[in-house]
């Protein structure tokens, strides 16, 4: 009997260390399915539609890519939001790609990490509004950087509510901002520029 205090309370213990490890192991499933579905958006291209005919979002596509991108959905100029690099493979085969096909091509360089302005935003707007349609938009992976332009554009020039247009930024298109906090940035320029539109079309 003195040994059965002991053993009762060591019960609760045991049930927690299980729960843990249960719990540790779903964890690591999880993120485990959801680096597997993040790679195949990767191989895949991470090619959506935002607005049919009018506006598409991608990961960096390859010339190969590109060309099909062109044929499918009849781009006419691209939005490249990592900015120039030229002497990068990747940015010399995207001007080659661009100059063989006829593609307009802009460039605007933002960061996942850091917070967009609004001066941003508004020149960011003014290319989109003054490209050629489609209009393609890429960044790397197509989730974070083109998420929130996809939304911006939703938002400001097809009338959407600002939650459909945050769709553009889930995990459908990879964007994982409760994983990591480096994407953050992203979702906190969209809710931003939210406000402000609402703050000034309140005055």
């Amino acid at each position: 009997m003195p040994d059965a205090e002991p053993a009762m309370r060591s019960r609760p213990i045991a049930w927690l260390i299980r729960s843990l490890r249960i719990a540790g192991v779903s964890v690591g499933l999880m993120a485990a399915a959801i680096g597997g579905y993040w790679g195949v958006l990767q191989y895949e291209g991470n090619l959506h539609a935002v607005s049919t005919g009018i506006l598409y979002r991608s990961a960096q596509l390859s010339k190969t890519e590109t060309r099909w991108a062109v044929r499918e959905y009849q781009i006419k100029s691209v939005l490249n939001l990592r900015g120039a690099h030229a002497g990068q493979p990747w940015y010399d085969e995207e001007i080659a790609a661009a100059g063989e096909l006829g593609l307009a091509h802009f460039d605007y360089r933002l960061s996942a990490k850091r917070f967009v302005t609004s001066q941003q935003i508004d020149e960011i707007l003014d290319i989109m509004r003054k490209a050629p349609k489609p209009l393609l938009i890429h960044c790397k992976s197509g989730a974070d950087r083109a998420g929130l332009v996809a939304a911006l554009y939703r938002f400001s020039e097809t009338g959407a509510a600002a939650a459909e247009a945050d769709r553009e930024l889930s995990l459908v298109y990879g964007h994982f901002p409760y994983l990591t906090s480096r994407s953050g940035a992203m979702d906190d320029s969209f809710w931003a520029f939210v406000h402000s539109r609402a703050r000034a079309e309140a005055h």
